[in-house]
């Protein structure tokens, strides 16, 4: 049982005042597949880059691509505990003209500054008409809602590059979804009821690992679940002078890994709850406060095993999962208690300066980082694998550990393709040389623009909704001396007007303080951002309804306490995702380049469907 926490009331000076009675989550338990505790680390992981995984254009040679969303089967290699036969399930995916959907999506891998057009086709239908949702809906919040059908049909889809630097209509807006169009009109609609929806990205940021994925308003959470997600690389001249040198390694050596947790029924289909056994008075179906799987998927494939030579790799690390947050460490298996370091050379949306030498790494949804594993002194019939472990509690960072054998890993790496002599590494003694200046073209990146630059206090929130469920909300903070509570001020709902107001080209500090109990990954479409540092604060939280029976609050009376903590070294790069901690402010610094309306959000996608996201507009 996993149990959500809140500040204590107070009165005094020193305490968050919590203006909601506790909330207790309970991670709701599905079957695990028994047959997958025996048969962890022996399925082949993909490699996302090889060329059968990557989408293909129109044409050849070209750069329009249409992606045809539509549901198959796929046999994950689950097996039925009772029966002993292979189950397949049933997914959702992104496929082509000439390919077939796949989980996750297919990679897009693609040069700096060469434009492209990426075409989105809801075919979520068979010969009866739109499909239904596999996976219960809660129409209980705002969502995307298409013909007042409820949960039955048809499927609302809209995909969203994260990290990209795009235009609005190219940005993949949460109330910008397509359905099926039954009669093939495809007559645009802006806010809803497209059949399909035509993108344009220029691809001219620097080289970084974006990723794809639906995030259709209120049920975003349903559609990456089903599998609607996927990578997308943009190559540039620093990343080819780098590889050409032989200081970072190339495909087959670069390996793009998408942790996931999942449920599954014995059947091999896909298990999300209903309902919520911690208020058995919320709607059936009901939105969850989080989601939590048993079962750690790498690629699509539960606990894989990648077969690997004994020298150095490339891994491009996403955590594209609901709530779960992953603390990562690579460790010996026939030496338990041994780490191996590895290096951290890249964040969100590129390369950072130097390698930062890392033993464990925290990764929180919607995150990315770019490291480097030195398999090279790995003996296999002495050390065995290597098993990458997570330690990260849920939820994070308060929560409870990982359960033993099943949380706590995600894959293996198998040291026994051969390289060099007898199948030995020649630098088994000495190790794979790091690259130490990882910018040599574009040269190192600018510290931070502060000087001058305005600031903007924001919030995280925990309320309630009119059916007395956990509603997490975005807010503004009173910039003025005491932080008086003000009707311009506190938590709003997605619906609320817009209170984020940027003049284009500006830079801004975002203030992002945490009242919450739970770490939070804040995510801002269009722009990247360096993040700054952060510190503990406390303060006086006053309630404010919200309309509709929601219960928010105002954050007054903030003091700050310690020193500021500068960024870590390891998220001194560009990003688009931050982890925010409980109890302090987070600060990022931003440039907002185009015009147009966008959204901040919390990547728990479980927050960001029930109010945790809020509109932005540059002008």
């Amino acid at each position: 049982m996993e149990r959500r926490r809140t500040f204590l009331k107070a009165g005094g000076a020193g305490l968050l005042a919590s203006l909601v009675s506790p909330f207790s989550f309970a991670q709701t338990a599905a079957t695990l597949l028994s047959s997958l505790r025996s048969k962890q680390f022996t399925a082949a992981m993909p490699n996302p880059l090889d060329p059968a995984n990557q989408f293909a254009p129109d044409v050849a040679g070209g750069t329009s691509y249409t992606l045809k969303i539509q549901e198959f089967q796929a046999n994950l290699g689950l097996i039925n505990p009772s029966t002993g036969r292979a189950v397949k399930t049933t997914l959702w995916g992104y496929g082509s003209t000439t390919q077939a959907p796949s989980y996750p999506g297919r990679t897009f891998n693609l040069r700096q500054n060469v434009p492209v057009t990426v075409r989105y086709v809801n075919e979520l239908m068979n010969s009866a008409g739109p499909l239904p949702h596999r996976l219960p809906v809660d129409t209980t919040i705002d969502w995307a809602n298409p013909g007042n059908l409820g949960g039955r049909a048809p499927v609302p889809l809209v995909a969203h590059r994260h990290g990209g630097d795009q235009g609005t209509l190219s940005d993949g807006l949460p109330d910008a979804w397509s359905s099926p169009d039954v009669n093939k009109d495809g007559m645009p609609d802006y806010r809803g009821r497209l059949f399909s929806a035509s993108y344009t990205f220029d691809n001219s940021q620097e080289a970084g690992h974006l990723w794809y994925h639906d995030h259709a308003l209120g049920v975003t959470r349903l559609n990456v679940y089903m599998g609607l997600a996927g990578n997308y690389f943009i190559r540039d001249k620093n990343e080819d002078y780098l590889v050409q040198c032989g200081q970072l390694p190339a495909y087959p050596y670069e390996l793009p890994i998408c942790i996931q947790d999942r449920q599954f029924k014995n059947t091999g289909a896909l298990n999300y709850p209903a309902t919520d056994p911690a208020n058995p008075s919320a709607p059936n179906p009901t939105h969850l406060p989080e989601f939590f799987g048993d079962v750690v998927v790498a690629n699509g494939v539960p606990w894989p095993r990648f077969d690997c030579e004994p020298r150095l790799y490339r891994l491009r690390l996403l955590n594209g999962s609901d709530s779960r947050v992953f603390t990562l460490s690579f460790v010996l298996e026939n030496f338990a208690n041994t780490r191996l370091t590895f290096w951290q050379i890249g964040t969100d949306l590129g390369l950072m300066n130097a390698p930062v030498p890392l033993t464990s790494l925290t990764l929180a949804p919607g995150e990315r980082a770019d490291v480097l594993v030195d398999f090279s002194r790995i003996i296999w019939w002495w050390h065995g694998k290597v098993i990458v472990r997570n330690s990260a509690n849920t939820p994070f960072p308060n929560g409870l550990p990982p359960v033993a054998g099943t949380t706590d890993r995600v894959m293996a790496f198998s040291v026994t393709k051969q390289l060099g002599f007898f199948g030995w590494s020649l630098s088994l003694l000495t190790g794979a040389a790091i690259p130490t200046n990882l910018r040599p073209v574009h040269g190192p990146l600018p510290a931070p623009v502060t000087t001058g630059v305005k600031v903007r206090k924001l919030m995280l929130f925990e309320g309630t909704d009119a059916y007395g469920r956990l509603q997490t909300m975005l807010g503004t903070v009173n910039p003025a001396a005491g932080n008086p509570a003000g009707t311009g001020f506190g938590t709003f709902l997605y619906t609320d007007p817009v209170t984020e107001n940027i003049a284009v080209g500006s830079t801004e500090i975002w203030e992002i303080y945490n009242t919450t109990v739970d770490a939070h990954p804040i995510h801002l479409h269009l722009t990247n951002f360096r993040v700054l540092d952060r510190q503990g604060f406390t303060g006086t939280l006053v309630p404010k309804p919200m309309g509709f029976g929601a219960t928010g609050g105002y954050l007054t009376r903030i003091a700050l306490s310690g020193a500021r903590a500068p960024a870590l070294p390891n998220e001194q790069g560009r990003k688009d995702t931050v982890l925010a901690y409980p109890g302090q402010v987070t600060r990022i610094v931003a440039t907002f380049t185009r015009p147009g309306e966008y959204v901040w959000h919390c990547h728990i996608l479980s927050h960001e469907d029930h109010e945790m996201m809020r509109r932005f507009v540059v002008a």
